[in-house]
C-alpha cells in the first residue's frame, strides 16, 4: 500500500524537476508579413524551424505589404516550411489614424520618405530587381500573383486582435507575443480588452530607432523608423500598456548584422524546401526582424542592452512617428513603461545559430 502512494508522489517529484527550459515557449507571431523570403518571413522561419517554440498562431498586419496579400503569402510559407498545423488569423488593413494621404501631405510639408511599406511604387526599380520587389503600387484588395505559388490552405475565421484575446485567456501568463511589424492588432486587442498585457508573459517587438546613422525611412535620421511610423497611435497605446514584461529589437543593433550572398549559398547547399525557397526569393540585406526570434533562442547573441522608457510622438507635424526616449533614472510620468531595449550582438554566433535554424530538415507538426 506504501508502495501505491509513493509512485504518484514521486512522479509529481519527477516532473516538478524537469527545468523551465525545456518546456516550449508559448508565441504569437505577429507580423507585417512581406513576402516572399523577406526578413519579415526569415523571423517567422526561425518561430517555424527552431524546437523551442509552440507557435499558437501567426496574425498579419498590414505595413510592409498590404494585409490580403501578406496572409496569401504566410500560408504559402507555412506549406513550404510544413507547417499547416499552424493556424494564420488576418488583422488589421489599415492604421488606426496614419495613411497613404497622411503620409503624402507630410511629404509635402517636410520631404520625402525612402520607404512607405504597401503605400509605395516599386516600379522603377531596377530590371535587375526580382519581380516580386518591383511592384508597382495597387490597392488592398489586390493581391497580385504570387511568385513562390498559391496557398491551398486558408486562414482561420478569426481576426488577429480577437485571436490575440483569446490565447492570452486560454494559456494566462504563458504567452508571449512577438511583433515584427506595425502594431495595430496588439494596440486593438488592449483597447479591446485591457487584459491582453497583464495575461500576456511579455512582448517582444522589432521596431523604433535611436542612434543609428541608417535604418530610417528618413535618410540619416533613425528615430523615424518604419514599424511604429506606419501607425503611430497604436504604437503609442501598445508602449504604455501594463507589460510584465517588454523587449525591443530597434534598427540601432539590426544594422549591425547583414544576410550575404555567401550566407544564402552556404544556406543553399542544405537543399530543403525551406533553404530552395530562400534561394530562390531572399535578397541580401539587413536582418532587421530576425534577431527579435534568435534572441528568444539564445538570449546570449545578445551583448548589450539598456533599459529605456520608450514612447512615440504622435503629435501630425514635423516630427510625426518618431521615436521618443528618455533614460531609466530620469523622472517621466507613470504612464511610461521601462523597456529592455538591445544594442549590441554577438554576430557571428546569430549567423551560426540562424543559419542552422535555415537549414534543418521540414519539422513534423
Amino acid at each position: 500500500m506504501r508502495i501505491r502512494v509513493l509512485k504518484p508522489f514521486l512522479t509529481a517529484l519527477l516532473l516538478a524537476a524537469i527545468p523551465l527550459h525545456a518546456q516550449k515557449i508559448k508565441v504569437i507571431v505577429d507580423q507585417d508579413a512581406r513576402g516572399p523570403a523577406t526578413t519579415d518571413m526569415q523571423s517567422i522561419l526561425i518561430f517555424l524551424q527552431s524546437d523551442k517554440f509552440d507557435v499558437l498562431g501567426i496574425t498579419t498586419v498590414s505595413g510592409d505589404q498590404w494585409v490580403k496579400e501578406e496572409t496569401q503569402r504566410t500560408l504559402r510559407l507555412l506549406e513550404i516550411a510544413g507547417r499547416t498545423d499552424v493556424p494564420v488569423a488576418m488583422g488589421a488593413e489599415f492604421p488606426l489614424l496614419n495613411s497613404k494621404e497622411e503620409s503624402e501631405r507630410w511629404e509635402a510639408l517636410y520631404g520625402k520618405l525612402r520607404y512607405k511599406g504597401c503605400w509605395s511604387d516599386f516600379s522603377k526599380r531596377p530590371e535587375s530587381t526580382p519581380p516580386a520587389f518591383r511592384e508597382g503600387y495597387h490597392e488592398p484588395d489586390v493581391v497580385p500573383t504570387l511568385v513562390e505559388g498559391e496557398p491551398h490552405i486558408k486562414a482561420i475565421d478569426e481576426d488577429a486582435a480577437h485571436f490575440i484575446i483569446r490565447m492570452v485567456h486560454k494559456y494566462p501568463g504563458e504567452v508571449v507575443i512577438w511583433a515584427g511589424g506595425p502594431l495595430t492588432n496588439i494596440a486593438l486587442a488592449l483597447r479591446l480588452d485591457p487584459q491582453v498585457a497583464t495575461l500576456a508573459k511579455s512582448l517582444v517587438l522589432m521596431g523604433s530607432g535611436m542612434y543609428a546613422d541608417n535604418g530610417g525611412i528618413s535618410g540619416v535620421d533613425a528615430r523615424r523608423e518604419f514599424n511604429w511610423w506606419f501607425d503611430p497611435e497604436a504604437a503609442r497605446i501598445v508602449l504604455r500598456a501594463p507589460w510584465k514584461k517588454l523587449t525591443i529589437t530597434p534598427i540601432d543593433i539590426s544594422v549591425k548584422t547583414r544576410f550575404t550572398t555567401e550566407m544564402k549559398a552556404t544556406i543553399a547547399k542544405a537543399g530543403t524546401p525551406v533553404t530552395q525557397y530562400l534561394d530562390k526569393y531572399s535578397l541580401p540585406g539587413y536582418m532587421w526582424d530576425e534577431i527579435a526570434g534568435a534572441a528568444m533562442i539564445d538570449p546570449s547573441i545578445i551583448t548589450g542592452q539598456k533599459q529605456l522608457y520608450m514612447d512615440i510622438d504622435i503629435d501630425h507635424g514635423a516630427s510625426y512617428g518618431k521615436t521618443l526616449l528618455w533614460d531609466s533614472k530620469a523622472q517621466v510620468p507613470p504612464y511610461l513603461r521601462l523597456a529592455n531595449v538591445q544594442f549590441d550582438i554577438d554576430a557571428e554566433k546569430f549567423y551560426k545559430l540562424y543559419m542552422d535554424l535555415m537549414t534543418r530538415p521540414v519539422r513534423k507538426p
